[in-house]
């Protein structure tokens, strides 16, 4: 293909390149609360430009012309990543995306005739978008400087001493350390979904495990559980006082950073594998031997796609899912599959483990019937939340039990620890009307109560539960001093098991004392 020479009385038309690249930095800036590094920034920022100037350089040999080729470039890109957003504003109208996808074709093709005709306008109007897009792409790149400055600014000590005092001459058996994101507890799957899963916890009690049947999440939100449950202890406020959107970029960055369980672990002699969830946050650990990760995108790459033609290709989900859903079912799924499968493969590594699996069921989106089959777009329409969540609970419970049972399948002296242990436990109704502003200082006993009942229970080989302190109210800040006394002899006490709320996100750090009702 031969490619014009560009007229010298006409500005280069730049444009299209950086079109392609300002929705990717501003959906990155808009969601970077999402975000811990600049690594998911690269590979999506990176086509969109090879994608645009591909677009140019096509363009400039259709029409013999770099001027009109690069308006048609920049036609194509403004449909190709506008898309997403325009149905997001029209959805509700439309109801289906194939009509504003054929209202985008229609628009197209009149945009290429006209350009094709051209006239003295051309050239004005690549001079007038160069110095627009210009300025649009300095804002956003701003923007994702300003967060890549925040983002390495440290949040502690660079390295942690491990856990003093322990007796490692015994027997160190893999730890197994299984999050399932708002997995909730049994009474409230009671008494606010009306499901019993007293079968399931059952089944957990059958093959040895202890289950606190009554236990209750520290903090309302992953990243603040998680860091919690892996520091063994409450967080420090004075560590942790950011307020604003950007209130949740601290924690998220010291979930990846060093915390005390992995490092007390690692300086046992335990691998450590991470399997990564397509959660940034959560997507590897400073103190990792291995990271086990799905490798088809991560959860940024998807969102950038959902902003595009191409999530037409993605199966749309209910309009009425809580505001914190993703809407890329197929990453959320076949990761969630992956993270199974990982788990399984580690557990057979030589030597002693500890793998860390933060696995986001049944957190919506919702793409497990109780079957395991993917709900149809109409099937999740005619169900209710709380149908739909129950349904992917119950497969969840089912594919927890195979990875039970795969890892206890083994000689009696070889059986891992496992804790199987939610962060958090399903928002209430009030939240998906809310959203971030939910007040949880007014919310009442029975939304506390949905939100922080949650899964907790310990697979403590050679050990009795009930002896190692395990009962039916212990929290996951308890988890891993169960598991050192247990093992190692450490000799830590267990603190109480407190519930802690925060005010709302932008004010995670504002933590008051939350005092159970007596019965809960």
């Amino acid at each position: 293909m031969t490619v014009p020479r560009r007229e010298r009385s006409g500005p280069p038309p730049l444009h299209p390149l950086g079109l392609a690249a300002v929705p990717v930095l501003f959906l990155f800036a808009e969601n970077q609360v999402q975000q811990v590094t600049l690594d998911a920034l690269w590979r999506p920022l990176g086509l969109a430009v090879l994608l645009a100037a591909a677009l140019l350089v096509t363009g400039a040999a259709l029409f013999w012309d770099w001027q009109r080729g690069g308006l048609l470039a920049a036609l194509v890109v403004g449909l190709f990543y506008s898309f997403g957003h325009a149905w997001n504003l029209v959805g509700a109208q439309l109801d289906d995306p194939i009509w504003l996808a054929d209202m985008y074709l229609v628009a197209g093709v009149i945009g290429a005739v006209v350009i094709w005709r051209g006239g003295r306008w051309v050239r004005p109007a690549n001079a007038f978008l160069n110095l627009a897009v210009a300025v649009l792409l300095l804002f956003n790149a701003g923007r994702v400087a300003e967060f890549a400055l925040g983002s390495a600014s440290p949040i502690g000590d660079a390295r942690l001493s491990p856990q003093a005092g322990l007796d490692a001459s015994g027997p160190r058996p893999d730890i197994i350390y299984v999050v399932l994101d708002r997995y909730a507890g049994a009474p409230t799957l009671e008494h606010q979904y009306g499901f019993d899963n007293g079968p399931f916890l059952d089944e957990l009690e059958n093959r040895g495990f202890g289950v606190a049947r009554e236990a209750w999440a520290n903090y309302f939100k992953t990243a603040l559980s998680l860091v919690s449950s892996l520091s063994m202890d409450f967080l420090d406020t004075g560590r942790f006082n950011a307020t604003g959107p950007a209130a949740f970029d601290p924690i998220h960055r010291a979930l990846r950073d060093h915390l005390p369980v992995p490092v007390t672990l690692t300086s046992l002699g335990y691998e450590y594998v991470h399997i990564a969830s397509y959660w940034e946050p959560t997507a590897t650990n400073a103190d990792a031997d291995i990271v086990v990760r799905y490798q088809d995108i991560t959860e940024f790459e998807a969102a950038v796609r959902s902003t595009t033609l191409l999530m037409l290709l993605e199966a749309p989900q209910p309009p009425d899912l809580d505001p914190e859903t993703i809407h890329f079912p197929t990453l959320a799924r076949e990761t969630t599959l992956f993270a199974f499968d990982a788990v399984e493969d580690a557990a057979s590594r030589p030597g002693p483990t500890f793998i860390f699996a933060h696995i986001l069921v049944p957190h919506p989106p919702y793409v497990f019937d109780a079957d395991g089959s993917l709900p149809t777009d109409e099937e999740l329409r005619q169900r209710s939340e709380q149908e739909r969540y129950l349904r992917q609970l119950e497969w969840t419970n089912g594919r927890v039990l195979q990875m039970v049972d795969r890892l206890l399948d083994v000689p009696e002296g070889e059986r891992p620890v496992i804790i199987l242990q939610a962060d958090e436990g399903p928002f209430p109704d009030g939240y998906r009307l809310g959203g971030a502003d939910f007040p949880w200082l007014e919310a009442t006993a029975d939304e506390i109560a949905h939100k922080f009942a949650i899964l907790n229970a310990l697979h403590l080989p050679g050990v009795e539960p009930a002896k190692s302190g395990l009962t039916d109210s212990t929290s996951p800040v308890n988890n891993f001093r169960i598991v050192l006394n247990a093992y190692f002899d450490a000799g830590l006490p267990l603190v109480p098991d407190r519930v802690y709320l925060s005010r709302d996100h932008a004010h995670p750090y504002e933590f008051v004392e939350y005092r159970r009702p007596a019965g809960d």
